[in-house]
């Protein structure tokens, strides 16, 4: 099942950490499109897939290891640890809560959304009733917005995802083709909207321009890695360079041991 889900956090003041994430639950490709209206939008996504490793490679990713961690200033005010099976949809996250507490939610993406269904613990301590129900609805949401930053190149031609190109951009040293981003009545906030910077040299989108339909603004470069032939982000630096969003531990992995999935007693450093 395909889904658009938005959601917006501000963190210790750091507005527009916005997902407008086009996913698939569980799945492992993109629900494409019609063709996008704009070809030459479209020719400069394809481009941009492309360099990342082709289409091909990123279906094949079977599982994702990576972090979230969100710096403004000098001041870490996010750090979550996911592990995500692209084909069954399982997840695990881990993080410290407010209080210290070693939080791990467990659940398969499809069937949290059609029933709320997963586990949370607390200190190895299983939560039950409303407890249960808000940690797992946050770790879902933090699944869908952390994988949108890992992942926003890949989902340019999901259903609801509309493209036009705006021309050539000069930013500093780098020639870019600018691309608009729009989202045809999916979501809570269709009314976001986003420039796309992709370079015209190493055709990677190294930065983004959005407006919220709450009109917040932000604007954040973006820094790769390549992870068994998949390019993902390994870092983000606010247009000011004051804060940043860090993806940690970027792994993609063939096999992974079952457990990760099922016992809270592990910790994803132990995957290796």
């Amino acid at each position: 099942m395909m889904h658009k889900c938005i959601r917006a956090a501000n963190l210790m003041g750091l507005a527009g950490l916005t997902a407008a994430a086009v996913l698939i639950s569980g799945g492992t490709r993109t629900a494409w499109a019609a063709p996008a209206n704009d070809p030459k939008a479209e020719e400069v996504a394809r481009q941009m897939m492309q360099a990342m490793g082709g289409e091909d490679a990123w279906n094949a990713a079977h599982f994702v290891r990576f972090d979230f961690k969100v710096k403004v200033g000098s001041k870490l005010v996010a750090d979550n640890h996911h592990l995500w099976d692209r084909k069954g949809g399982r997840y695990r996250l881990e993080r410290l809560t407010k209080d210290g507490k070693h939080e791990v939610d467990l659940f398969n993406i499809g069937d949290y959304e059609r029933s709320k269904a997963g586990l949370a613990y607390l200190d190895g301590k299983v939560q039950a009733g409303e407890a249960a129900r808000k940690l797992l609805e946050d770790a879902y949401g933090s699944y869908i917005n952390d994988s949108w930053w890992l992942s926003m190149p890949w989902k340019w031609f999901a259903t609801g995802v509309n493209l036009k190109y705006l021309g050539t951009q000069k930013r500093g040293k780098e020639s870019d083709d600018e691309v608009q981003l729009t989202f045809d009545h999916v979501g809570l906030t269709p009314g976001d909207l986003y420039h796309a910077f992709v370079s015209r040299d190493t055709h990677l989108m190294t930065h983004w321009d959005y407006i919220l339909q709450s009109h917040e603004k932000g604007a954040w470069d973006w820094q790769y890695g390549t992870y068994h032939g998949v390019k993902l982000a390994s870092n983000h630096t606010s247009a000011d360079h004051k804060d940043s969003i860090n993806m940690g531990d970027v792994r993609v992995l063939d096999a992974v041991d079952d457990s990760f999935f099922t016992d809270p007693a592990h910790s994803l450093p132990e995957l290796k």
